[in-house]
């Protein structure tokens, strides 16, 4: 088996793609985290007036709550995660695809479920860091 570094994986890319290639999934990347921080702020501050319990512990509940909503966006994540993946088919790379693209690809192979795998995972970090 031939050594693999990162840097050697680096280079393969860009003598094959170019320097962008580096860049597949940008587009879900872009939305995910355009859409991440806005939300768990945005959802923070909405639900903060409403939590009827004082001190610390209605921040961190409002916090929580905020950042589990956020977790909506976990379509983008799935999508990135499959854009960045090596998918090979028949030893051949395939090559990049959109993000609506691959979105469809998705719901057409799993179901529209398949772009909220890893939702419950997703909120409860989003609870913690928020």
């Amino acid at each position: 088996d031939e050594d693999v570094s990162a840097l050697k994986v680096v280079q393969r890319i860009i003598k094959e793609r170019g320097v962008i290639g580096l860049y597949r999934g940008a587009p879900a990347v872009a939305a995910r985290q355009a859409t991440n921080w806005a939300s768990r702020q945005g959802f923070t501050e909405f639900v903060r007036p409403r939590i009827p319990i004082e001190g610390i512990a209605g921040e961190l509940l409002a916090g929580c709550v905020g950042g589990a909503l956020s977790a909506w966006n976990t379509p983008f994540e799935v999508a990135r995660i499959e854009s960045q993946s090596q998918i090979v088919d028949g030893g051949v790379e395939k090559e990049g695809k959109s993000l609506v693209t691959t979105m469809c690809d998705i719901v057409n192979e799993r179901g529209v479920g398949g772009l909220y795998v890893g939702l419950i995972p997703r909120a409860c970090q989003a609870c913690y860091q928020t």
